[in-house]
């Protein structure tokens, strides 16, 4: 009988309590990308102003013309925009500098930090420089290379739709290597020949 009686009194008890649903709070997860590994390929056309490398295995291009391309990193949804124009003299080089300045001050102005390197090759003649601009901006990396004389290639890294700066910053360096090497092979053509 008390078996009875305890039974009766604890099992209400034990059932309130055992069907009592936890709620868990989810942990945060995060994108993980797997990038390929870069194939990288001559860009070369008769008309353009200078040949460089850029990785064919995540990249399509599309051109505009033989001087203004962009290179499309479709899987990341980010492009790099490329605009090789012929200087004439060195007020030309100035009003190319003062563009491109107005530019990076338009996204300097929403970020968190703006981060510089410089580049020099003086065998190939090629100066120029790579702003990586932090924070949620639309271009998160803006650059330029000249040689000072007669050609300025300017390019932009762009995004294709809005996301947070933390969860394509993977990305962002991965196409910064890729940046890196377009600094590193590109040579200037005078009169259509590679220099």
């Amino acid at each position: 009988m008390i078996n009875r009686i305890s039974l009766l009194f604890f099992a209400p008890i034990f059932l309130f309590f055992a069907c009592t649903d936890y709620e868990l709070p989810k942990q945060k997860g995060f994108l993980r990308i797997e990038f390929e590994e870069p194939q990288y390929k001559k860009f070369e056309k008769i008309n353009s102003l200078s040949d460089f490398y850029y990785n064919t295995a995540v990249v399509k291009m599309k051109s505009k013309d033989d001087n203004n391309l962009s290179l499309n990193y479709v899987d990341l949804n980010l492009s790099i925009d490329l605009t090789n124009t012929k200087i004439y003299n060195s007020n030309d080089l100035n009003n190319r500098m003062v563009d491109f300045n107005l530019i990076l001050d338009t996204h300097a102005k929403k970020s968190n930090g703006l981060f510089l390197k410089e580049y020099e090759n003086k065998t190939n003649n090629v100066f120029g420089k790579i702003y990586e601009i932090r924070g949620n901006v639309a271009s998160p990396i803006q650059f330029y290379l000249t040689d000072s004389l007669s050609n300025f290639l300017r390019g932009s890294l762009n995004l294709n739709s809005s996301a947070k700066y933390d969860s394509i910053y993977p990305s962002i360096q991965y196409i910064k290597n890729d940046i890196l090497v377009l600094f590193e092979t590109i040579n200037w053509k005078y009169n259509n020949e590679t220099k």
